[in-house]
């Protein structure tokens, strides 16, 4: 991996940790665990959907981890990264992912940027609702989806 390859992914890894910082939960109410896996498991099927194309989950269903909501209750909170082939207009695709987000009411932040052989790298970050971050990845070589539920109130020891 290239220099410029391996600063381009840090710099995605960084906005979306960044972004991930910024979610707010919805006003007055806090999501329960099943709420928060329930909405990011129905944002990422519409973020495959817009994609189209042929994935591959990278964990045989969301994957469960320990959080403290706002309020500092225990809580769970849930992963599920998807994968599959290039796409052979990155742009494009990112721009439907973007397009689908926006009419569920989420800002987005596209970015473009090269891999190593100096392709495209286009890539779309949003926050809110059921999702603390999702981000979109796509180039030639590959498309990823990279997604980290909200906290949802809960015991992590019910979704292990």
């Amino acid at each position: 991996m290239s220099t410029r390859t391996a600063t381009a992914i840090l710099a995605l890894v960084s906005t979306s940790v960044l972004l991930a910082g910024c979610a707010q939960q919805p006003k007055g109410s806090e999501m329960d665990a099943e709420q928060a896996r329930d909405g990011m498991v129905s944002l990422v099927e519409q973020t495959i959907k817009a994609a189209g194309g042929d994935w591959t989950a990278l964990s045989d269903g969301p994957a469960s981890s320990e959080c403290s909501t706002g309020n500092g209750s225990s809580g769970v909170t849930f992963s599920w990264d998807q994968e599959r082939t290039g796409a052979t207009d990155p742009e494009s695709l990112v721009r439907a992912v973007a397009k689908t987000w926006k009419q569920r009411d989420y800002d987005v932040t596209i970015k473009q940027d090269t891999i190593d052989d100096g392709r495209p790298l286009w890539s779309a970050v949003t926050t809110g609702q059921a999702v603390e971050s999702i981000s979109v990845n796509a180039s030639p070589r590959r498309v990823s989806i990279e997604v980290q539920s909200a906290c949802g109130t809960g015991d992590i020891a019910d979704y292990q």
